[in-house]
């Protein structure tokens, strides 16, 4: 990506020169590097500059850009991995089975014909909306991503788009909560993860959580 053309993108999402799917993108782009927004404000503050005094900011900006691809590429490693180990699981435990109907005495058990198995993941990814929300998990919004990984089991399945809406008093205390999405069924499990299991820094939350599910 080379420099005048990320910073182009800035000077036209302040100056509100770019489409609604652009901004909408950069804006993605910013929630994943904190050095993107910062560089987003510094040019609001800044009032717009010239290109030539921002280039070593471009630079560190395209390096964090990088890094951020290297992290994804990672990660797509680790889900390979977590894939081949699955699959040698199954083959063991069939392996098993197959060797215990062979040589053990024969009962009235149900012949296995077919085995299918089937493993399936979720991704999850946050949009807030800038003019109706002030609030963010404590630690950053890769804390809500880590809490959902590890602690969120989406016992109905849903794969789609979730409006979620709450507000946080000066106790800390949530109030208000209002989760919706097309086929969306109420979920006191999120409810509960959403109240108990993050701190909150702020008085009114609206965001937008999208949940895609990932087949192994």
């Amino acid at each position: 990506m080379e420099n005048n053309y990320q910073l182009s993108r800035i000077h036209n999402y302040v100056s509100g020169l770019m489409s609604k799917e652009d901004m909408y993108s950069l804006e993605r782009e910013a929630l994943e590097d904190p050095f993107l927004q910062d560089a987003i404000d510094g040019y609001k503050l800044q009032n717009g500059v010239d290109i030539n005094q921002l280039s070593l900011l471009q630079k560190r900006l395209s390096n964090r850009l990088h890094n951020y691809s290297d992290r994804r590429d990672i990660r797509f490693y680790n889900w390979q991995r977590l894939a081949i180990g699955l699959t040698a699981g199954v083959m063991f435990i069939t392996v098993c089975t197959l060797l215990v109907i062979r040589y053990f005495p024969k009962q009235s058990v149900p012949t296995f014909r077919e085995v299918i198995v089937s493993e399936s993941v979720y991704d999850y990814s946050v949009v807030p909306f800038r003019s109706e929300n002030d609030i963010i998990p404590i630690g950053g919004w890769g804390e809500l991503y880590k809490i959902l990984h590890s602690g969120y089991g989406n016992n109905q399945g849903y794969k789609g788009t979730l409006d979620i809406r709450f507000e946080i008093d000066s106790n800390k205390n949530m109030s208000n909560i209002r989760v919706s999405g097309e086929g969306y069924e109420y979920d006191e499990e999120l409810v509960d993860l959403l109240r108990n299991k993050i701190q909150w820094n702020g008085s009114k939350a609206h965001f937008v959580l999208e949940i895609k599910a990932l087949n192994l």
